[in-house]
C-alpha cells in the first residue's frame, strides 16, 4: 500500500494545520466517534515533530488478578513527574487512547502535572466525547474534533493508499464515515471475513421468526465465561454493524434505538444476554 495523508473532512484538515504552524500545544483533546481517525491523526503530530517519542498511556491488567483495570493506575501518572524535571532535547508524547480510563486518582494526578509547563513534554488524550473528560482537563487543553466523513471523500482516501477498487465500494457502505472501519475492512482479511461471516448471521436473524432459531444463530456469544470483558466488547462492535446496516437498509427500523441504547449497557451489570434477547424481541416484534 502507499502512503497517504490521513483521511479526515476540510475543516479538520484546516484546524490540523493550524495548530502544525503554531507547535502542538502541552495538551491536545482529539473528539470523535470509535474509528474516525483519532489515533492516526495523533501519530501524524508525532511524525511531524523531528526525535519525538510517542509513549502510549494505558490502564493495562491488574498483575494480580490478570484481569482488565477500569483506569490508568495513579502511580502511572505520578511516574511522569520525574520526567517534567528533566530538561529534554526532543519531545516526549504521552498519548492516552481512551478518556475513560483517566479518572478519580488519576485525572487529579495528571491535573498537578499539567500545571507544570515544560515545552517538550506533551499529552494528547482522545475521547468520544466531552462527557468521558473531567471539566478540568478539558479547560486546560486545545480542543479538536473529529467528524464522519463523507462516502466520496472516504473513497477517494481509500484509493489513494492503494485499496483495490473492488474492495472501496463495499468499505464505504460499511464504514460509515468511520476511516479506521474501512481501512481495517480493506487491509485486514481476517477481519473482513469476520464482518461478512457476522452479516451473514444477521440476515438469518432477520428472516427467523421463532426465538428458539434465533437463539441458536446468537449461542456462541456467550461461551467465553473466561473472557467477559473481551466478550463484551465484541458484541458491542457487532452491534455496531449491526446499526450500519440498519441505517442503510432499513433507515426508519424501530430496533435501531434499541441497539443504540443497549451498547453501553454491556459494560454495565447487566447480563448480555438478557440485552440480546431484548434486542431479537424488538427486532421481530
Amino acid at each position: 500500500m502507499t502512503s497517504s495523508p490521513i483521511i479526515c473532512s476540510a475543516r479538520t484538515a484546516a484546524h490540523v494545520a493550524r495548530l502544525k504552524e503554531r507547535g502542538l500545544p502541552q495538551t491536545v483533546l482529539i473528539l470523535g466517534p470509535e474509528s474516525v481517525g483519532k489515533t492516526a491523526l495523533a501519530r501524524e503530530f508525532v511524525a511531524g515533530m523531528p526525535g519525538a517519542q510517542l509513549i502510549p498511556l494505558v490502564a493495562g491488567e491488574d498483575p494480580k488478578t490478570g484481569t482488565p483495570r477500569a483506569a490508568i493506575p495513579v502511580e502511572t501518572i505520578r511516574e511522569l513527574r520525574s520526567l517534567f524535571a528533566i530538561s529534554h532535547g526532543t519531545p516526549l508524547v504521552f498519548i492516552i487512547e481512551r478518556a475513560q480510563e483517566l479518572y478519580g486518582a488519576s485525572s487529579n494526578a495528571l491535573l498537578k502535572i499539567m500545571e507544570e509547563p515544560n515545552a517538550n513534554l506533551h499529552f494528547i488524550i482522545l475521547a468520544r466525547s466531552l462527557d468521558t473528560v473531567l471539566p478540568t482537563i478539558q479547560s486546560r487543553a486545545a480542543h479538536l474534533l473529529m467528524t464522519p466523513v463523507s462516502g466520496a471523500l472516504l473513497a477517494v482516501g481509500l484509493r489513494a493508499r492503494g485499496i483495490e477498487e473492488a474492495l472501496v465500494g463495499p468499505a464505504v457502505l460499511f464504514a460509515e464515515g468511520a476511516p479506521g472501519r474501512a481501512i481495517k475492512f480493506c487491509e485486514d482479511a481476517t477481519f473482513r471475513a469476520r464482518v461478512q461471516s457476522e452479516h451473514a448471521r444477521f440476515v438469518s436473524l432477520l428472516k427467523t421468526r421463532k426465538m428458539a432459531d434465533a437463539e441458536l444463530l446468537l449461542a456462541d456469544l456467550f461461551g467465553k465465561k473466561d473472557r467477559h470483558v473481551e466478550a463484551r466488547a465484541e458484541i458491542a462492535e457487532m452491534l455496531g454493524w449491526w446499526l450500519a446496516w440498519l441505517r442503510r437498509d432499513t433507515p426508519q427500523h424501530k430496533v435501531i434505538a434499541k441497539i443504540a441504547e443497549t451498547i453501553p449497557l454491556l459494560f454495565e451489570n447487566m447480563h448480555p444476554r438478557l440485552l440480546m434477547e431484548r434486542i431479537v424481541i424488538e427486532l421481530h416484534s
